[in-house]
């Protein structure tokens, strides 16, 4: 039975000799797996490679705690407790963003000054930047905005369903019992029983403000408006907890947690700021209601910002020309430092409008250069022709003659003879002059909000920041030029040489308030110069300026009322919360109709709740 044969014997039954078969090749010997503790190189590539994974972890870590990724979900909060200790992290987070951000700015700003200041005081100038009032109160307003605004938000829901679980059970439910028990209660509950508790449990207050909000929130019953992620995250978030656990928040949350939150948090504002922050706040939940209604009618108001922006400067320079004291002081400061022009000739023309005569010592300041230095050390600047015509001025009005109601080209410009080549001048001084400014606006959010476009493509955003610089500047030297040419188009109507009848209207014009702000006004068409996507945030900006300059004027001369009253603080605390209740309710509803600078902003401080 051969197949039964043992293999290592042949056919005959003999054993094989070894050394006669031929060898298998060994197989290659396998090295043996060290058992030992690892080498001093292994374990310091393994340490290397830890070290760059935690420091990697503790960038994102801390990169999260600083700026906010797009499209975050909101969080869902249960408890007070948790609410409490959401609302602290989220100030303290705001208060340091928004002082590094203030800081950020002013060392940028202050950097421009540096060469012109002694050195001596270059030191104090920097750390008044740093660690000055400024930044400490912002800081401070924007953090405790942040914190009350989250707490009151998150727990407003928690609130009301305890109260309905109360309510629901008879009052029977002890204070110590569960706090997740009503929430896990709730769960169990129809969608339709929940609606209806909510219904009775919400006030009349909440109905009257969402009947007024109505426009700024999607109807109910129409489909949800499709908007990008990024834009509407925080909206399909909550929707979507709705759904799930009835966690929603509605339109009067939003609005009494804003209104209580900013009503507080802008008594930490130093006093002088108070009222450009409440105009600022609520003339942005003006703006957020608009583009809510003109979305949902499909009403556009073709050039809208730039209407806007024409009367507020027929308002506002009005104001700076014949009334003053409308304005804030520090407005007119920079109107007035802006124009490039000699005050006194601005008082003259102010004095020469309302009563049709000035006092001749304006006159003798310019004759003497004693008036706006034309140079950076020295007398101001007088051509001879200038000095000249001057004089003759000077002459006449001491003998009672003061001429036009007008200033004369002279006064207003005496370091330029001809008028047309002096405002072509104007736009390239302002302009120049508002390069550091501009490029700090430009600059700076580029490196906040657009930090991978900038890392992505530097050439061409380095180009957009400058081209962008140069545009916004030009649309300021245009806007003063414009004025400027008012004042020469006026002046040259009033010339002798002129046929009587242009003479007459040239008089006629010179005296009217309502043609000086028409002048004013023409200064608006200059944001055609600049873009479109910052049109909007230009007329919001002067928007407040103008409303308060009118309300005074209406308060004065319609009222009788001459001075602001005590206590007008309450009026500035009760406009930022009614401005920040709007904005709000419009950010937590429907926030694409927020424009976008104060979108992303809200969104950095606030987060989607």
């Amino acid at each position: 039975m051969d197949d039964l044969q043992s293999p290592s014997t042949t056919s005959s039954g003999s054993i094989p000799n070894d050394n006669n078969m031929p060898k298998k090749p060994e197989p290659p010997a396998r090295a043996t797996p060290r058992t030992g503790p690892p080498s001093l190189v292994y374990a310091s590539y393994n340490n290397l490679v830890a070290l760059a994974n935690a420091q990697e972890g503790l960038m994102e870590s801390g990169k999260k705690l600083v700026w906010r990724d797009p499209g975050e979900p909101p969080v869902i909060l249960e408890t007070l407790e948790e609410c409490l200790v959401y609302a602290v992290r989220g100030g303290f987070r705001a208060a340091g963003l928004a002082y590094g951000i203030r800081s950020g700015i002013n060392v940028f700003l202050t950097l421009f000054t540096l060469l012109k200041t002694p050195k001596k005081f270059r030191f104090a100038l920097i750390r008044h930047a740093l660690f000055g009032e400024e930044p400490r109160r912002f800081s401070a307003m924007l953090g405790i905005f942040t914190a009350l605004y989250k707490f009151i938000l998150n727990s407003l829901p928690i609130l009301i369903r305890r109260w309905t679980h109360l309510r629901r059970t008879g009052f029977n439910t002890p204070p110590d019992s569960s706090r997740r028990g009503d929430l896990e209660a709730n769960e169990e509950d129809s969608p339709l029983e929940m609606k209806s508790r909510k219904s009775r449990i919400t006030s009349q207050l909440g109905k009257l403000a969402s009947s007024l909000l109505d426009s700024a929130i999607p109807s109910p019953s129409a489909p949800p408006p499709q908007e990008p992620p990024h834009l509407s995250s925080s909206t399909q978030a909550s929707l979507k907890l709705a759904r799930e656990k009835g966690y929603k928040f509605e339109a009067w949350h939003a609005a009494l947690a804003g209104s209580v939150a900013a009503g507080i948090a802008i008594l930490f504002e130093r006093p002088k700021s108070r009222t450009a922050v409440g105009q600022q706040m609520f003339v942005r939940g003006l703006q957020g209601l608009y583009n809510a209604w003109s979305r949902k009618t499909g009403i556009v108001m073709p050039y809208g910002s730039v209407v806007v922006f024409w009367l507020c400067c027929g308002q506002i320079l009005y104001s700076f020309l014949l009334n003053p004291h409308t304005l804030s002081p520090t407005y007119d400061a920079w109107i007035q430092s802006m124009s490039n022009a000699p005050l006194e000739a601005v008082l003259m023309n102010r004095s020469l409008v309302n009563t049709g005569k000035f006092d001749p010592e304006l006159l003798q300041t310019i004759v003497d250069r004693r008036s706006k230095p034309w140079k950076a050390h020295g007398p101001s600047i007088i051509t001879p022709e200038s000095m000249a015509a001057i004089t003759e001025q000077l002459k006449l009005a001491r003998q009672g003659i003061f001429g036009p109601q007008v200033v004369s080209c002279e006064a207003i410009h005496p370091h330029r003879n001809a008028c047309f080549p002096n405002v072509f001048m104007k736009v390239v001084e302002c302009s120049r002059m508002l390069l550091p400014a501009y490029g700090a606006l430009y600059l700076i959010p580029a490196i906040l909000f657009k930090r991978k476009a900038l890392l992505k493509q530097p050439l061409r955003s380095a180009l957009r920041i400058i081209f962008g610089t140069v545009r916004s500047s030009t649309f300021i030297g245009v806007f003063v030029g414009i004025l400027q040419a008012g004042f020469c188009i006026l002046r040259h109507l009033n010339s002798p040489n002129l046929p009587p009848k242009l003479q007459q209207l040239g008089k006629r014009l010179a005296g009217s308030q309502l043609c000086w702000w028409f002048f004013s006004s023409l200064s608006g068409l200059s944001l055609l110069v600049e873009d479109k996507q910052r049109r909007e945030e230009l007329a919001m900006y002067v928007l407040p300026k103008a409303g308060e300059s009118a309300w005074i004027t209406f308060r004065e001369e319609i009222l009788g009322i001459k001075s602001r009253r005590k206590g007008a603080w309450k009026a500035d605390v009760a406009l930022s919360s009614l401005g920040m209740g709007m904005v709000m309710t419009i950010y937590q509803t429907n926030p694409a109709a927020l424009s976008g600078l104060v979108r992303r902003i809200l969104y950095q401080f606030v987060g989607p709740n």
